[in-house]
């Protein structure tokens, strides 16, 4: 999610990092809830 948000464009410019973050993609939201699904199945395991 962060190489997202450092790489995001909004109205053709880079993120400056204030409120409103951009709206992250579908993809991006599915990946980094996965790697905390594996980070809690191997801490709880």
């Amino acid at each position: 999610m962060r190489d997202w948000l450092e790489q995001a464009l909004v109205d053709g410019k880079p993120w400056n990092k204030t409120a409103p973050a951009p709206r992250l993609p579908q993809e991006v939201i599915a990946k980094t809830s996965a790697k905390y699904r594996e980070a809690l199945a191997r801490l709880t395991a």
